[in-house]
């Protein structure tokens, strides 16, 4: 049977007797006080307070004699050596020398100075004991099974022997000699060490509160009141006997708690006799400690006396003592618990699944609930759980999986049959549910033979024995014939067994195709293979291969063949305006028109966006036969492109751009280079205007080449610094210099000095003309900035070309502010001169631009003015400051009438919308006459300079270098 103490009920019982002698002691403390207001003087007071105190006393040491003496006795007929602990010695002492202080002849208030020192040594060992007892409280209360509170007394016995008696000793000895050298032992025998003592036994209490759990707080209020009570009955009616009942107050307390604490000790003995004659339930007790599952016990009552360390760490809680069962259920399941706590009482058994959110996340546990009685308890029941998080979440994995895999069987086109060991189904995808006609809770559990399916499936049992028998596939081909639509093919069917780990067979799965939705299926994917999904021409993989052949066979035969490649011209806007549907549209009929155009044995194949090629066979021997075939068939078909495409109900007009390359004979020649040829020759009859044909001639890919060759030198010029600025005069009518214009010239070191108009346009097209115009306008800015610093040059001007694509790169605005603060150039002498086609683009976002450079201080020129045709209506919302007549009107103005109005017509309009004007172009002084008797004011041309280098520049115009050296 199990002990009847346990460290709980120890805690408690320590704890209730302490209570009562705690009421006691504030009973008798209200008493006296009562007595307070009928003894002025305190005397008669002190006398019945004295008495009072001394009953105590003597109740507290004949206390502490029995349960001293008991444990002593305990001590050497246990079974667990103890010896003779120092605090069970001093208890017996300390019980003798109380009997003494309490007898009547303890009355005197002097005793010689040996006795005093003999009181001294006793209060001090006194105090020693509280402590060690307290010590030793709290090491168990920090201990909940029986076993470990039973090692932890045994080890506290056999190691305060020596070591303790040793300490007590040395403090005896330190105190005599202390004491021999006070004055007066009087007051500390009446002061410090009474102090002491409560404040020892307060701390003992304190601690020992632990051991009793909840209820440990109560016990320490109740000790504040009563000290509180006797203290206030003590100053108010004591008098001047204060100290005197002080003292007695602090043996009867010390006193009580030692008398207390031996009762503890002596309980705790038993059960360290207890545990060493029943080893086997102790090692029990200790295993469900440590289980790996929880454990709570709970008493009739409802309330948790004890958790075991799992349980606690599964909830993340320090302690569950004294808390209602219900803490240890999930929250959901706490309404049930009147029901279930009625059950149990009832002697059923409780078992249930719960989830409860931990510290570590949300957990599983499987927890059972059995009545399990305690001592006279009989309701008493012990919550058992595991944890079945693990569980849950593999059975959850499995679970899933499982509904994946029947989801993808479902949705596989064959029929997919499972069978067990005994040929029952059990599992089927709904193709095999079609084709027996059966729902499939029909089919699951059944055999071929319970369905009736013989007819069906005629060899399904001689093929399921062979599969069983055979460590391979076996694999054979039968017609089958749908139940639901009465479908009849040809099916392959595949029969695999099912085997364990010792290679017993423990099921069939059966795999059913259909032949002829497989040969469906492989010119499915032959279609999306070699043909464009939108017009189901030849895709370009098709027409690689069928031109790779064709190369082969003129080789062969020596005869030509011909490659168009034709591109749609400006596709791009029909998709912007009518939308991708109708592009698409467009597209398709396309391809109807091109098959429509050439012979049945020609291919017509859909290269990728808007562009097609035709290939076009059998030309004969002759080159110049072959070439005049197909230049009718080219004209064929631009032909068929003048009728208009009808694009859902709307009329669309498209014209093509075609190259044409003739090949065969012996011409070594890959497809590579016969695409790019075709290609090249499209993009000739695309420059030439549209809507056209070019023939590929070889001096197309010399263009092409030197073409290329060209932006790789100019990559490489622009990194290695060959380009130049060279600067042309600008001059007023008085013929004073008033600017320059800076223009870019290239220094190639094998081809000498390049124009801009060889390499401007390539620069713009590729992207060149970026960096370029970043160079130009940081060497410009460097020499506007020497200029300033010169008086004779600082109110000169500098004009710098825009490009388009430079002006409408991402951060132009922040490019050009970035070179005017580095260089330090003042913006006010700077002028970006910008072209018409500039205007082509987002007007609002050109405007945009120009105000952010203008609020800086940046001018604007509008240069090759009356040449585009856009110029006019934008001229108002520009903010320019200078507009420049284009060479071309001023070259002929003396001589062309037409000119000379323009020109005239210009200037008039600049001066009335007060602009600058800038004429171009000036080649003579009968020229200048004509501009400035018409109201021009600049002039800019050979007549008055060309364009030079910077220090040519400088030189001819008369005025000191200021380069740095």
């Amino acid at each position: 049977m199990a002990h009847p103490y346990t460290p709980l009920s120890l805690g408690r019982r320590m704890h209730e007797i302490h209570t009562r002698i705690m009421w006691c002691l504030l009973a008798g403390g209200v008493l006296l006080a009562g007595l307070v207001s009928t003894d002025a003087q305190g005397v008669g007071f002190a006398r019945a307070l004295q008495t009072w105190v001394q009953v105590l006393l003597l109740l507290a040491a004949l206390a502490t004699l029995g349960w001293g003496g008991r444990l002593l006795l305990q001590g050497t007929a246990g079974s667990a050596f103890m010896g003779r602990p120092l605090w069970v010695c001093s208890a017996v002492a300390l019980g003798g020398f109380s009997v003494v202080l309490a007898l009547p002849l303890r009355m005197s208030e002097h005793g010689s100075r040996p006795a005093l020192w003999m009181e001294l040594a006793v209060n001090l060992l006194l105090s020693i004991s509280l402590l060690i007892v307290s010590i030793d409280l709290l090491s168990s209360a920090r201990r909940n099974s029986p076993g470990t509170v039973a090692r932890a007394s045994q080890w506290l016995y056999l190691q305060s022997n020596r070591a303790v008696l040793t300490a007590t000793a040395l403090l005896v000895a330190v105190t005599a000699v202390v004491a021999q050298g006070l004055v007066d032992l009087d007051g500390v025998r009446r002061y410090l060490l009474p102090l002491g003592m409560l404040a020892c036994c307060a701390w003992a209490a304190l601690q020992s509160r632990h051991f009793a759990g909840q209820s440990g707080r109560w016990t320490v209020l109740r000790i504040a009141a009563a000290l509180a009570v006797g203290a206030a009955a003590i100053l108010f009616g004591a008098g001047s006997h204060w100290a005197m009942l002080l003292e007695q107050a602090a043996w009867c307390y010390a006193l009580s708690v030692l008398a207390l604490v031996l009762i503890m000790a002596s309980l705790r003995h038993s059960l360290v006799g207890w545990a060493s004659a029943h080893p086997s339930r102790l090692q029990g007790e200790e295993w469900l400690e440590q289980a790996p599952i929880g454990v709570v016990r709970v008493d009739g009552t409802g309330t948790i006396v004890h958790a075991n360390r799992t349980q606690l760490d599964w909830l993340g809680v320090p302690s569950l003592v004294d808390q209602p069962w219900t803490e240890a259920l999930a929250p959901s399941l706490r309404g049930q618990a009147p029901d279930w706590l009625a059950r149990l009482r009832a002697g059923q058994s409780l078992a249930f699944e719960q989830s409860i959110d931990t510290p570590q996340g949300l957990r599983h546990f499987q927890t059972d609930i059995l009545v399990a009685p305690q001592g006279r308890d009989a309701h008493a029941f012990m919550l058992l759980s595991h944890d079945v998080s693990m569980q849950k979440l593999m059975v959850g994995r499995v679970q899933e999986q499982q509904s994946q895999l029947v989801s993808l069987v479902s949705a596989i086109p064959d029929l997919v049959v499972l069978k067990g060991a005994d040929g029952r189904f059990l599992h089927c995808n709904q193709a095999f549910e079609r084709l027996v006609g059966l729902a499939h809770a029909q089919i699951i559990g059944r055999t071929t033979s319970d369905l009736g399916l013989q007819g069906r499936m005629p060899s399904d049992w001689e093929t399921d024995l062979r599969a069983r028998n055979s460590n391979t596939p076996v694999v054979y081909e039968e017609t089958l014939q749908f139940a639901d639509n009465g479908y009849q093919g040809r099916f392959e069917i595949t029969k695999s067994a099912i085997r364990a780990a010792n290679g017993e067979v423990t099921g069939l799965l059966c795999i059913c195709r259909d032949l002829a939705e497989r040969s469906r299926a492989r010119k499915e994917i032959e279609r999306l293979e070699f043909f464009d999904v939108l017009t189901g021409l030849p895709n370009r993989r098709m027409l690689m291969d069928r031109l790779e052949w064709s190369i082969i066979a003129c080789k062969q035969r020596g005869t030509y063949a011909a490659l168009l490649f034709i591109d749609l011209d400006n596709f791009k806007d029909l998709n912007d305006s009518l939308g991708h549907q109708k592009g698409d549209r467009l597209l398709c009929e396309v391809g109807k028109r091109l098959i429509a155009s050439v012979r049945s044995g020609d291919v017509v194949a859909r290269f990728g966006g808007d562009e097609f090629v035709v290939l076009v066979e059998n030309l004969g021997a002759e080159r110049n036969q072959a070439e005049a075939h197909v230049r009718s068939v080219v004209e064929h078909v631009i032909t068929r492109f003048k009728q208009p495409f009808a694009l859902d109900g709307q009329s669309h007009h498209s014209t093509p751009s075609i190259g044409v390359t003739v090949f065969g004979d012996h011409e070594s020649l890959t497809v590579q280079e016969l695409l790019k040829r075709a290609d090249l020759a499209m993009y000739e009859a695309k420059s030439a205007g549209r809507n056209t044909q070019r023939f590929f001639d070889p001096q197309m890919q010399a263009i092409v080449n030197a073409r290329a060759n060209l932006e790789s030198d100019l990559r490489q010029a622009i990194h290695d610094g060959e380009l130049q600025v060279y600067y042309q005069p600008v001059m007023n009518g008085s013929g004073s210099l008033v600017g320059a214009e800076a223009l870019v010239r290239w220094r190639h070191p094998a081809r000498g000095l390049v124009m801009p108009i060889e390499f401007i346009d390539l620069a713009e097209q590729t992207g060149l003309i970026v960096d370029l115009g970043n160079f130009v306008m940081r060497t410009a800015c460097e020499q506007l900035a020497l200029w300033a610093a010169s008086p004779s040059t600082q109110a000169l001007t500098m004009s710098v070309n825009v490009s388009p694509r430079q002006f409408h790169n991402q951060g132009f605005v922040d490019e050009v502010l970035g070179i005017v603060a580095q260089t330090g150039a003042n913006p006010a002498r700077l002028k970006l001169e910008l072209t018409e086609n500039l205007l082509l683009g987002d007007v609002n976002e050109t405007v945009n631009r120009m105000r952010q450079l203008k609020e800086r201080g940046v001018g604007f020129s509008l240069d090759d003015f009356g040449v585009g045709y856009s110029s006019l209506a934008y001229l108002k919302r520009l903010p320019l400051d200078q507009l420049k007549i284009d060479r071309s009107f001023v070259s002929d103005v003396l001589s062309d009438v037409s000119d000379a109005v323009i020109v005239r017509t210009i200037l008039a309009l600049a001066q009335s919308l007060e602009l600058e004007v800038v004429a171009e172009g000036v080649e003579n002084s009968e020229q200048v006459d004509f501009l400035v008797s018409n109201g021009c004011k600049r002039f800019q041309g050979f007549h008055f300079g060309r364009p030079v280098p910077i220090g040519e520049f400088e030189r001819l115009h008369g005025f000191p270098s200021l380069r740095p050296a």
